[in-house]
């Protein structure tokens, strides 16, 4: 039997959508077939799926241990060890933290987000520098993931803000969605201006090296 408690990360969503975040690898229909055997339960009872979650609710499953890692999240896999694999530890230049948030300077040549599916970004190296400080464990990236909520280009340096819980990352977003968020750009440029200029380019994306060129001349798919 597996027994797991709902925390403020994992509330205020329907049960089977929880479940099959935690049963990633199992059938839609095995785990309303558990339903509906009562071999998971909420809070001790029998549950249709549709139930919302409050923070402090019991879901336990009536699985043998081999079932259970079957159709589990791979976060839940012996083989995970914190701070490597997939999330790899690296010193990062931590500018703010809270409970919620976590600020980050990026360097120049690290990626926000992933681009491709085996890439190594921002994001990953956040969630390995939580994993090494205790404030997050493997098992609980199945049900939530702490997530980066702005980007930068893989070759701007800057800031990146993290939301740490649910909360932070809600909030994070919102504020980015209704721009009550001033960003600042600082450009390096070789030489010296005494007079305004401006400077026009075209921007071309290459959808499959993930990069954008700049030129001083229109060419096609260019804006």
């Amino acid at each position: 039997m597996k027994e797991f408690q709902i925390n403020e990360n994992e509330a205020n969503q329907r049960l089977d959508k929880y479940l099959k975040k935690l049963l990633s690898q199992a059938p839609d229909s095995f785990v309303y077939k558990m339903l509906r055997k009562k071999n998971i339960t909420l809070n001790g009872k029998k549950a249709a799926g549709g139930e919302k979650l409050s923070v402090g609710d019991e879901v336990k499953l009536f699985f043998s241990d081999e079932t259970f890692l079957k159709f589990a999240s791979p976060f839940f896999s012996k083989a995970s060890q914190p701070g490597s694999g997939e999330h790899p530890y690296i010193p990062l230049d931590i500018r703010y933290e809270d409970e919620d948030i976590l600020i980050i300077n990026k360097p120049s040549g690290m990626l926000s987000q992933k681009a491709a599916t085996g890439d190594i970004s921002a994001n990953e190296y956040m969630i390995g520098y939580l994993l090494r400080q205790g404030a997050l464990a493997e098992e609980q990236l199945a049900t939530f993931r702490p997530s980066i909520c702005n980007r930068l280009d893989r070759n701007t340096s800057g800031l990146l803000v993290a939301g740490k819980s649910l909360k932070g990352l809600q909030e994070m977003a919102e504020c980015f969605k209704e721009r009550k968020v001033e960003k600042y750009y600082l450009c390096l440029i070789r030489g010296a201006l005494h007079n305004p200029q401006e400077a026009k380019g075209w921007l071309s994306k290459d959808g499959e090296e993930n990069r954008v060129r700049i030129s001083s001349e229109e060419i096609p798919g260019s804006k």
